[in-house]
């Protein structure tokens, strides 16, 4: 019988993602002509092929690698070949690290090791970092340590950077990968939309920020408050608060770079940082609220994904928003499903997933951008690690679902609020200009966005508000909750 793994790629490859695409939906150009296969398309051959060999097969390293080459896809490009047979050796580690055949698996991570590089081709970087992911598992089982054999190794301090996992350095170098991405920019432009359509009428308006990184949404927020038609009540303050539980300066390096922008545009303006070295010390009256006089805006980007293991941090959060009265809450959040308890489930998630951002960011990027290394080794590479290597407390990223979201936010009594029509109309220009563009993927699920890339979702924008006052309406087959 199949390993686990294979079960789980035999099962990824066949049946294909094909969700039939509403109005709003717009995906990839079909008229696009590859110059080569994308990392997604890389994992699925090298899965295929693995797939088809019998259980001896597999047995041993060197029966795996003298596996001949499937004549369908011969008419690859050299290094296309290189890339799926890499893939190989990635996938067959993993299934040796899930069957607990430990030596093989580390003779596998060595030939992954050596034919990979943090500098060299898209498949040869995300091959890179699984492996040093798999590397840190079987050491963590086993006790041992399995010295790599190349010298490319960056181990880092792991517990300093999950203890405040996504941390980023300066706004500047942030600022750059941002813009180049087109999924964030659609994902921004949404949220900002909301908060706007939200806070059409008020005069004062309070922004809290979960876990502020550049702060480019706050100037497209202040962009588009410069821009409300004539009648439109002018706007005395904007305020935007940040919660820190990590190191202040890249924090205050923001605030000091929307404070300048801020008196540019002529625009009354304050920022203050809510600094705590632990989530459950929030409180309320931190955030300086002036209740029934301010329009309280929250804005969380990927704010909740290092808590879902530690749920009293978020219901502690939760009980503290709720608390302040928000007249809307925008929630962007990694459209992931790597949280599986099985390890076998969650690397081939996982590998999908961050071959998709891997793919992208070698489609927006330079092979030597600054900007880039940090992305990948820093915050991409560490996350991998995490989820491959990591079980119980120490697995701290555990991407879900926008379902899973939701069931967590209706226990606090939000009720979900539709993406006006605008968000939808910027999106589509996004998808129909920016460079590159053309590879993301969108699509409506219920009143969310879902974005990704080349069909791979990625991120998820929903908006939310608390559950206050509400009538029944009785339709024809449910009781719906509808707001006064």
């Amino acid at each position: 019988m199949s390993s686990a793994t294979f079960q789980l790629l035999n099962h990824r490859v066949v049946h294909s993602f094909t969700a039939e695409p509403s109005n709003d939906s717009f995906n990839v150009m079909d008229a696009r002509v590859p110059t080569s296969l994308s990392i997604d398309e890389t994992i699925r051959l090298a899965a295929s092929r693995i797939v088809g060999c019998s259980d001896s097969d597999r047995v041993g390293i060197l029966s795996l690698l003298n596996v001949p080459f499937d004549p369908s896809i011969s008419g690859l490009s050299i290094e296309d070949q290189k890339n799926v047979e890499l893939a190989e050796y990635l996938l067959s580690s993993a299934d040796r690290v899930s069957s607990r055949q430990y030596d093989e698996a580390i003779s596998l991570v060595d030939l992954c090791d050596c034919l990979s590089s943090p500098k060299g081709n898209a498949v040869q970087r995300v091959v890179h970092y699984f492996a040093r992911g798999l590397r840190e598992r079987v050491e963590n089982e086993t006790g041992r340590n399995y010295k790599s054999p190349s010298s490319k190794r960056d181990d880092g301090d792991e517990k300093s950077y999950l203890g405040d996992v996504l941390r980023l350095p300066s706004p500047s170098i942030v600022l750059s990968a941002q813009e180049r991405f087109p999924y964030y920019q659609m994902q921004q432009l949404a949220a900002v939309q909301a908060m706007l359509e939200s806070a059409a009428s008020a005069r004062r308006i309070h922004g809290i920020d979960l876990k502020i990184k550049s702060g480019l949404h706050w100037i497209a927020f202040m962009q588009a408050l410069e821009s409300r038609p004539a009648d439109a009540p002018r706007v005395e303050i904007l305020k935007v608060t940040a919660m820190c539980t990590g190191a202040v300066e890249p924090v205050r390096a923001t605030g000091e770079w929307l404070t300048g922008f801020a008196k540019s545009k002529g625009l009354n303006f304050c920022f203050k940082i809510v600094r705590v070295e632990d989530v459950l010390d929030v409180r309320g009256e931190m955030f300086g609220v002036d209740q029934g006089r301010e329009a309280v805006m929250v804005y969380s980007e990927h704010a909740f994904v290092a808590m879902i293991g530690r749920p009293d941090r978020m219901e502690t959060l939760m009980r503290v928003v709720r608390g302040l009265n928000p007249q809307l809450m925008v929630v962007t959040e990694t459209e992931a499903n790597n949280n599986s308890p099985q390890f076998s489930a969650r690397f081939v998630d996982t590998l999908f997933h961050y071959g998709a951002v891997f793919d992208s960011v070698d489609a927006c990027m330079g092979a030597d951008d600054e900007s880039r290394t940090f992305m990948e080794g820093g915050i991409m590479g560490r996350m991998i690690s995490n989820i491959v290597a990591r079980e119980g407390e120490e697995r701290v990223i555990r991407g879900v679902k926008l379902d899973v979201w939701r069931a967590f936010f209706r226990r606090f009594e939000m009720v979900e609020r539709r993406l006006g029509p605008v968000a939808w109309q910027q999106a589509r220009l996004v998808h129909e200009t920016a460079p590159n563009g053309e590879f993301c993927t969108v699509e409506r699920d219920g009143k969310a966005m879902v974005i990704g890339w080349k069909g791979t979702p990625l991120v998820s924008v929903s908006t939310w508000k608390f559950f206050r006052s509400a009538r029944l309406v009785n339709g024809s087959k449910h009781l719906r909750i509808e707001f006064e």
